[in-house]
């Protein structure tokens, strides 16, 4: 039996680690009902994606264009095309470099070809210093970690995310994700 404040049950999350009362969760990429999004604001988004397609030049807007795509084609989480996803963030790092086109991308392949690829994206990176203090490194950090089974990497990364996330609703989704 869980006790409260054991993460290993998400239905018995500390207190302190929820959302002010009345609001609703964050729900993660993998959680989202793709079937409630707007399909009409998606056609649109894709018409004007095959436009742009039709010049000469490529962009960091055709990139982000492609992974928002990417996801919106796909019926799931699950059958999302990772790997067109994690092409594009390629990309993005060369015509716009940013330590956070990195981490999406190991983010990407990750959920392509598994948590150890994801590492290895990363292997070697040195992110700047605003990003190795933020939330978002230690969360994924934390994620791919604990996946790989690394519980103890993962619940050390974890625990940096939950104290360094700006609001109890990302602490609280960083503690539903496990670790």
């Amino acid at each position: 039996m869980a006790l409260p404040g054991d993460h290993k049950d998400p239905d018995r999350a500390s207190p302190a680690l929820s959302p002010r009362p009345g609001a609703k969760p964050i729900a993660s990429l993998e959680e989202q009902e793709r079937a409630r999004w707007d399909a009409h604001h998606i056609q649109v988004g894709l018409a004007w994606l095959a436009e742009s397609a039709s010049g000469d030049r490529f962009s960091r807007y055709h990139a982000e264009a492609g992974i928002a795509a990417a996801h919106c084609l796909a019926p799931s989480f699950g059958e999302t095309r990772w790997d067109k996803v994690a092409e594009c963030y390629a990309l993005l790092e060369t015509l716009a470099p940013s330590a956070l086109h990195r981490l999406n991308r190991a983010i990407a392949v990750a959920e392509w070809q598994g948590p150890a690829a994801g590492l290895a994206v990363l292997e070697g990176f040195e992110p700047p210093t605003w990003l190795t203090g933020s939330y978002m490194w230690a969360a994924v950090l934390a994620d791919l970690h604990r996946r790989c089974g690394h519980d103890t990497v993962a619940g050390r990364y974890r625990a940096v995310a939950i104290e360094s996330a700006p609001t109890q609703a990302i602490k609280a989704l960083i503690a539903r994700r496990g670790g």
